[in-house]
């Protein structure tokens, strides 16, 4: 990284390719800056120094006289808006390069699926067409939201479910390699890993059963189904070594193999000619998360998965499994219809007062002692509404909280929250300012105070 900051530096380069951090680059005389994708959430750093890589990208545009071109089929509504606003200039790619097509899609109702008394989680048209694919000499992508094996271990007899002992999350169980007999729990959030219990830790029960599915589950379904393809697997768990990722995708694309399975990993930027078949299963589980941005990124996310398949001379075919298949969501994403789609989206935001029509100012406050954390919340919220009521009455503010975070736990530290929506400018960001300065003054022994500005989840 030195060395290419280096290069940068004395001008010995001049064109730069990175990920976020390189929209800091001290590029001289600079003529653009470009980001691809622009909507990924990824551009937007949620620890210290917290920012958004667009939002530099536009300072320093703004301070060098320079070009920043923004670039997604699914534009995030912030970009959009300001598209519709004048702020920004909308240019539109009406067709695909070359003489590629968009694929067909077909839309499986999985609720039909499991009344028919099938269990897998791949549907009966999705099996048919992944082997035709296999005996046409084609390729596969498949994409599941889910890592590990199952979502979750449970108890028959009680009914609870095993938790992280550090975090309030339920733990995720992982096969080792490649054997689907034997594994352990994971958690997603710690990293915590603990053997498969015998027994209910709560009611001693035996009866303990493991529910759902993720990526190692459908790869064990895959080699049954297909018992002579190459299938390569996607996800945190395949990717975590060096160059791992690169070579992965490196021998799909030699064509070494057959599907291609993962998280979303395998959804965006990939170019594969021969590949002719998508399919993505439990495509509505995203819809559900307590985001206000659900519905924006599953649609994202369902577009630029569709967009992998028939990208060169041959017609491509998505299937979308789903238990809810009248959702405008899916249905406008099958569509690839962004239009109506952010339409709808945008008078609901509206009405809510969601961003783009307000910012979030995202206040979390975490201790290691849930009493005294409880104790701080309400000082805060206090102090809070003094500043708001007394010296900062001219600001408008909707206040939310303080209230538990959707993870209360996270690596045994408990956290609590506050949401205000407010328009960000110096007097707003002289009330945070403030807020912080009081905290850190106080002296307060094991607690944390961060603010993060329009978070990239709440």
């Amino acid at each position: 990284r030195y060395d290419a900051y280096e290069r940068i530096r004395k001008g010995l380069a001049t064109v730069v390719v990175g990920t976020r951090s390189a929209v800091f680059a001290p590029v001289k005389n600079l003529g653009a800056i470009i980001i691809d994708e622009e909507q990924e959430h990824t551009y937007k750093s949620d620890r210290d120094p917290k920012y958004h890589a667009r939002d530099v990208a536009r300072y320093r545009v703004s301070k060098q006289n320079a070009l920043m071109l923004l670039a997604s089929a699914t534009p995030s509504f912030e970009s959009y808006y300001k598209a519709e606003e004048g702020k920004y200039t909308l240019i539109k790619l009406e067709h695909r390069y070359g003489s590629a097509k968009l694929p067909k899609v077909s839309v499986v109702d999985m609720r039909k699926n499991s009344g028919g008394g099938v269990t897998s989680p791949l549907g009966n048209q999705l099996c048919e067409k992944l082997v035709r694919t296999k005996e046409e000499g084609n390729q596969s992508i498949l994409f599941i939201n889910r890592r590990g094996y199952n979502n979750f271990v449970s108890c028959r007899s009680c009914g609870e479910a095993i938790s992280c002992p550090t975090c309030s999350v339920s733990m995720t169980y992982h096969t080792f390699g490649s054997s689907y007999e034997k594994g352990e729990l994971r958690c997603h959030w710690c990293g915590r890993r603990m053997p498969m219990p015998t027994e209910c830790p709560s009611c001693k029960s035996e009866h303990i059963t493991r529910m759902g599915y993720g990526t190692q589950r459908i790869e064990q379904e895959l080699s049954e189904l297909l018992p002579s393809a190459d299938i390569l697997r996607m996800d945190t768990d395949t990717t975590s070594a060096k160059n791992a990722y690169e070579e992965l995708l490196g021998k799909f694309r030699r064509r070494e193999a057959d599907v291609l399975l993962g998280t979303q990993m395998v959804t965006k930027g990939h170019d594969f000619p021969a590949v002719t078949t998508v399919g993505v299963l439990l495509a509505d589980a995203s819809l559900y998360l307590d985001d206000y941005r659900a519905t924006e990124r599953t649609f994202s996310m369902l577009t630029q998965v569709i967009g992998r398949a028939g990208r060169a001379d041959k017609e491509g075919e998505a299937i979308i499994q789903t238990n809810n298949p009248d959702h405008d969501c899916i249905r406008l994403a099958c569509k690839q219809d962004y239009e109506s789609f952010y339409r709808n989206e945008i008078r609901l935001r509206r009405q809510l007062r969601f961003p783009p029509f307000c910012d979030i100012a995202l206040m979390t406050l975490s201790s290691e002692d849930e009493k005294e954390l409880l104790r701080a919340s309400k000082i805060l919220a206090d102090k809070f509404s003094k500043l708001v009521s007394e010296e900062y009455s001219d600001l408008p503010l909707l206040t939310f909280g303080p209230f538990e975070a959707p993870v209360y736990r996270v690596e045994g530290r408990y956290r609590m929250r506050m949401v205000i929506k407010c328009k960000l400018n110096r007097r707003s960001r002289s009330l945070f300012s403030s807020l912080l300065a009081d905290f850190s003054k106080s002296g307060a022994k094991g607690l944390n105070l961060s603010i993060d500005f329009n978070p990239s989840n709440l």
